[in-house]
């Protein structure tokens, strides 16, 4: 969001009140306070359930005035602590942004969200005060927030269902052009490339280290494994469910002795403490789950470093989620 399309947002009439009232896109709150995420979390989710929108913080209520936010605790919030809620309460991820802007000596917080490219996003688990409950589907009607009536559920069905009918349809008439008989398929997830009469397996620690390579611009390092893709890929991209080709993949043990994490036993116990702290099996880019096994990217293993948890950090966050986990159970 730009400074100029937040000036718009809070644009005032000649007696100071707001042009632009709450909408379906639109919310205003006076402050913003950790405490009272099971509230924001709602709308945000309504919002990327319908066509995305903003939280504008900063605005006082009856009348609407522009007057700035009374505190820090926007901009003190750290982000990954937001994200973290959301990936705790809802699926699936909810794509947001925060923008600080200072107007006139006021400071006013925005969060901005996405419109869902993979709706419904769903409540997973119930919030403080029964906000939100699990299974909720919160949608955003004209100026207010709350569940989603049937209608506009199936809307979303419907939507999804014709969605998924289109790229079937792609996927057809891109074989159709090519010949069925040239077309052969990778199951990233089992590792097998079926064949006419029978099935050829890839071992999964190549599988873990798999790379497609253009022709012409391959380079063999160290003898590392390879599947060579022929002929040319121009504005086009491979993409694989749920799994990112162009990292090695780590278990939660090997994540553990990368990051210097695990207990005094060996044991992976404050690792899973961690990977749970930073929402990391929530991020498709971070985590692939395989049968049985529980793999974690490249990319993950550089965020969980750039976060420099050291052994007592991790003990820490252990007796956090132990707690959190004994409070669930009672």
């Amino acid at each position: 969001m730009t400074k100029e399309e937040f000036l718009e947002i809070v644009s005032t009439n000649a007696d100071g009140r707001l042009k632009h009232r709450e909408n379906k896109r639109l919310e205003y709150k006076a402050n913003f306070n950790f405490g009272s995420m099971n509230e924001y979390s709602r709308t945000m989710a309504a919002f990327a359930n319908t066509k995305g929108g903003v939280i504008v913080f900063g605005v006082t209520d009856s009348p609407r005035h522009a007057k700035g936010m009374t505190n820090n605790n926007f901009e003190e919030t750290d982000e990954e602590k937001i994200t973290s809620f959301l990936n705790e309460h809802f699926a699936p991820e909810i794509e947001w942004e925060k923008y600080l802007f200072k107007i006139d000596g006021k400071k006013f917080g925005v969060i901005l969200v996405n419109e869902s490219k993979n709706k419904p996003i769903v409540c997973i688990k119930d919030t403080k005060k029964d906000k939100a409950r699990e299974g909720d589907i919160f949608y955003r009607y004209v100026g207010r927030t709350q569940r989603i009536r049937y209608p506009e559920l199936r809307k979303i069905l419907d939507e999804k269902i014709e969605n998924e009918r289109k790229k079937w349809l792609e996927h057809i008439e891109n074989i159709s052009k090519i010949g069925p008989e040239n077309i052969a398929l990778i199951d990233i997830l089992r590792g097998e490339i079926p064949s006419e009469n029978a099935k050829i397996l890839i071992d999964k620690k190549l599988l873990k280290k798999i790379k497609f390579i253009q022709e012409g611009r391959f380079v063999e390092k160290e003898g590392a494994p390879a599947l060579k893709l022929i002929g040319e890929v121009e504005g086009a991209e491979i993409i694989t469910p749920k799994f990112n080709l162009e990292d090695d993949f780590y278990t939660t043990k090997e994540l553990a002795k990368q990051l210097g994490l695990l207990t005094e036993k060996g044991s992976t116990a404050y690792m899973t403490a961690v990977i749970w702290k930073y929402g990391i099996q929530e991020k498709e880019e971070f985590y692939q789950h395989k049968g049985h096994q529980k793999l974690y990217s490249r990319l993950a293993l550089e965020f969980l470093k750039s976060k420099n948890i050291t052994l007592e950090q991790a003990k820490g966050i252990y007796k956090e989620y132990l707690r959190l986990r004994k409070k669930n159970d009672n």
